[in-house]
């Protein structure tokens, strides 16, 4: 018979029993709630019976109502990646490790998600080695990350390449010159490209076509290039293509490509345009690489400068002929700060009288080491360097000022200038004529014919009536080079005009370019304009281009371009020698 003492004990122990299990089956309550809200599934696998039990949780993930002890895990994975997974948990059963991995199943609907599954390794109670493991969905992370880098892939591309062509940017282009240039051993070739006459075809056709001119460019350059080659938009219609010069003839081929797609029209709606490129080439060993883009680009200048829609390739000889320009440019800009640009005058005389009725100013250059320069040493200078403005308006300047000094001398001479495009389209002329003391009927602004290739803009057309509202003539030079339209004469109505030296040359000797010369003369009077005939050479020349109507002669056979000083020395001499005003005397050298 059993003491009391022991029934309590044995009471006390059921009771404490009983706690533990209430304790432990709401303690797995629990743990099935967080598991299940968790979204994790449960999975024991015994490795020697190959037997895996999954809880109603994991069952849910992968969407198949299997029993407790099927083995279908392989069977759910995603074909592709089958075999590394399989793999990763092969080798954690080898070394009795614990096991992680990441793989993607196909639900039996089709839907593939996104596992992350992680295990240990344990010897159950019957001594089996077993692993038991959980696994959870991480596809919307998986799908956020993936996005994620899609973002930040696209951002990085946006970074280095350009947004309207897809090639590289300028920034990335540099970068990648420079990784280059680190590698010992590696020649490059260059190619720096511009297209030809891009402003234009942007005024003419509109952005959105310019736009597809250099997707075109684009495409060509890419098709051009191979595996280990660059192209780059460096800005605006500026292009460039780094060749790894592996193979011989591999830069020839290259540009040959290049050329041969451009002499293709680009087609533009209804029309063809015919897009053609200028091309500077350099090339260099990687040492040398800091070099290339300036040699490339003074080659890509040569070819501008010898007439577009070529290449050319940098030699020594460019870089000196640059220094040089570079050189006199700056110059240029010293001597129109101090007056070293200054006006040489060459007589116009009367076809009949041969007296001066006129002369034309033409810029003379007294350069300190290299003498006396005509415009034809800088007047393309000036223009590369923005200091056309600047040029004409010294001269209109100085040419004022000659005035004022020698009115007398000058009494019934109108004096010519040139004027250039750039300035006849500057929309500030008219208040920069307005600060000039101009006398009315005096001056005249001599325009090159090649301004009215195209049909005048409302600027110029504004310009025009502003010139003649001061009094100021409009002449048009070189008449019959090929420019000026009858339609342009008609709008413009100058006040003369002046027949090429090209077309005056040969008509003691060529009778179509007397009837030439005569037929302008007859345009030019049934428009009420003067005729200047220029490159008079000789007293035959002068006679039959009297004959013909011309009113105005200028020539070597008159007086070469001289100092205003030799100018008014021989306007006094003409008035003391012709005294009559009716006495008619040939100047020396044509009689």
């Amino acid at each position: 018979m059993r003491h009391s003492g022991e029934r309590r004990s044995e009471t006390a122990l059921s009771n404490k029993r009983s706690r533990t299990n209430v304790e432990l089956e709401n303690l797995l309550r629990q743990l099935g709630l967080a598991l299940e809200a968790s979204g994790i599934g449960i999975w024991q696998h015994n490795i020697a019976k190959n037997q895996t039990r999954w809880d109603e949780q994991l069952k849910l993930i992968y969407g198949v109502p299997k029993a407790p002890l099927d083995v279908i895990w392989l069977d759910s994975v995603h074909p592709d990646d089958v075999g590394p997974t399989n793999e990763i948990y092969l080798r954690a059963i080898e070394t009795k490790s614990d096991y992680a991995s990441e793989f993607r199943i196909v639900r039996p609907d089709g839907a593939i998600r996104y596992l992350r599954s992680r295990a240990r390794y344990f010897v159950d109670a019957a001594g089996d080695g077993c692993f038991v493991g959980a696994e959870w969905d991480v596809t919307d992370d998986v799908l956020l990350n993936k996005e994620l880098e899609r973002s930040r892939a696209e951002a990085r591309f946006a970074a280095d390449h350009d947004h309207l062509t897809g090639l590289l940017n300028r920034r990335s282009f540099d970068f990648a010159l420079s990784e280059l240039a680190r590698q010992e051993g590696v020649r490059v070739a260059l190619l720096h490209i511009d297209v030809d006459h891009f402003k234009e075809i942007n005024d003419r056709f509109g952005h959105a076509v310019g736009d597809l001119i250099l997707c075109h460019v684009s495409e060509i350059l890419l098709e051009a290039i191979s595996a280990g080659d660059l192209a780059a938009r460096l800005g605006g219609d500026e292009f460039a293509v780094v060749i790894a010069e592996n193979k011989s003839g591999k830069t020839n081929a290259v540009l040959d490509h290049i050329q041969r797609r451009l002499e293709s029209p680009f087609p533009v709606g209804d029309q063809a345009l015919s897009v053609q490129c200028s091309i500077g080439v350099a090339s260099a060993m990687s040492a040398e690489f800091a070099k290339l883009l300036s040699q490339s680009d003074l080659a890509l200048y040569h070819a501008k400068r010898n007439g577009r829609n070529r290449a050319e390739i940098f030699t020594d000889e460019m870089a000196s002929s640059l220094a040089n320009e570079r050189q006199l440019a700056q110059d240029l800009r010293s001597g129109l700060a101090l007056g070293q640009i200054r006006p040489f005058y060459q007589v116009q005389v009367d076809a009949r009288s041969f007296r001066v009725n006129g002369v034309e100013a033409l810029a003379r250059w007294h350069h300190p080491a290299r003498g006396i320069l005509a415009p034809a040493h800088f007047l393309s200078l000036a223009s590369a360097n923005g200091l056309v403005a600047e040029l004409d308006d010294v001269i209109l300047r100085a040419v004022l000022s000659d005035m004022k000094s020698a009115a007398s001398l000058l009494e019934g001479i109108r004096l010519s200038i040139n004027l250039s495009a750039d300035r006849l389209d500057d929309p500030e002329l008219t208040t920069k004529l307005g600060g000039y003391d101009i006398p009315p009927g005096r001056l005249s602004f001599e325009l090159i014919e090649t301004i009215f290739l195209d049909s005048l803009s409302d600027r110029v057309r504004q310009n025009i009536q502003a010139i003649k509202s001061f009094g100021i003539d409009i002449e048009i030079d070189d008449l019959g080079s090929g420019h000026a339209s009858l339609l342009g004469l008609l709008e413009l109505r100058p006040d003369r005009v002046k027949i090429d030296r090209r077309l005056v040359m040969p008509i003691l000797q060529s009778v179509p370019s007397r009837r030439l010369v005569s037929s302008l003369v007859d345009i030019a009077r049934a428009l009420d304009m003067e005729v200047i005939a220029e490159g008079v050479e000789t007293f035959d020349h002068a006679k039959v281009l009297a004959d013909l109507g011309v009113h105005t002669l200028q020539g070597y056979a008159f007086g070469r371009p001289q100092s205003f000083a030799d100018l008014a020395a021989r306007l006094e001499q003409e008035a003391l020698e012709f005294g009559q005003p009716d006495v008619v005397r040939f100047p020396s050298g044509i009689a």
